[in-house]
């Protein structure tokens, strides 16, 4: 356990430098467009306060020129304020605030530390401009699958396809990589009826024992491996560009409305399969 404690701090170490660096770098005004997520924040246990975080999609420094890359900006938070910044802080939104901003010399983006919001900005021509161009839809019209389109907040292309005669989601994430995506799903929509009795099948493997021991209902007999297959219904399939995959399924009621979500890869087969929601 030592062990893996040192290798985790040391590779947080670079990134507790920076903002260490941050934490003493000059403020400036800032004026950017804020990403298709707005402020989100999260909190380890123990912490008070809220970590929160924004990016923006593009940015000058006051009186330097447009920044066309993405630029995220942190501050810890109390709840209150929290709700206070996500109600002035919206995205597509061009806003001028001060922070502190550096770049990060490991990965070459650039990170800031908010100071205060100061105001939306409606004169600056060219990064409202910029702001009504990522609100336009994004589109790709594939011979196989039809049009999908581009969900920016999850950097994902969402459609509908046809899996055994039944219409399903497809979700193919990386719009950089969409291409590579579109390879994986050619190939398991191939051999479809093969896949879906196979994932089916790792799943019932692998949860049917839990289903059977602790999620039966009151006077709910135990379930064979066909019966927990028959209850999930495929409702959509997503695909990253590294060939990984995950069959998210309905279960019927079998773990109390639950998604039942078992991934794979091509060359694998189904690798994991579990239950959240």
């Amino acid at each position: 356990m030592a062990d893996e404690n040192d290798v985790i701090s040391q590779a947080e170490r670079p990134r507790k430098e920076l903002y260490e660096k941050l934490q003493v770098a000059a403020v400036s005004e800032v004026v950017g467009v804020v990403g298709a997520n707005g402020p989100g924040a999260g909190r380890s246990r123990g912490e008070d306060f809220w970590t929160m975080t924004f990016t923006f999609e593009a940015w000058r420094a006051v009186g330097s020129e447009m920044m066309k890359q993405p630029l995220t900006i942190r501050r810890k938070v109390t709840e209150e304020e929290l709700r206070k910044f996500q109600d002035a802080i919206l995205p597509y939104h061009v806003i001028r605030i001060e922070a502190r901003v550096m770049s990060d010399s490991t990965d070459g983006k650039s990170l800031g530390l908010l100071e205060a919001f100061v105001r939306m900005e409606s004169d600056d021509t060219e990064l409202n401009s910029f702001a009504k161009e990522l609100q336009q839809p994004v589109t790709l019209d594939d011979l196989q699958f039809g049009r999908l389109t581009l969900d920016r907040r999850v950097n994902t292309f969402c459609g509908q396809a046809l899996w055994n005669g039944e219409s399903i989601n497809l979700q193919l994430s990386g719009s950089a990589e969409i291409q590579e995506a579109l390879e994986v799903a050619r190939e398991l929509w191939k051999k479809q009826s093969d896949w879906d009795p196979q994932m089916r099948r790792y799943a019932a493997g692998k949860l049917l024992p839990i289903k059977n021991d602790s999620w039966l209902d009151e006077d709910e007999s135990e379930l064979t491996v066909d019966e927990f297959e028959q209850r999930m219904t495929l409702e959509m399939i997503s695909i990253d560009p590294d060939d990984r995959f995950t069959f998210w399924y309905d279960d019927g009621d079998l773990f109390c409305g639950h998604v039942i979500l078992v991934s794979g890869r091509l060359a694998d087969g189904p690798t994991d399969a579990s239950f959240c929601g």
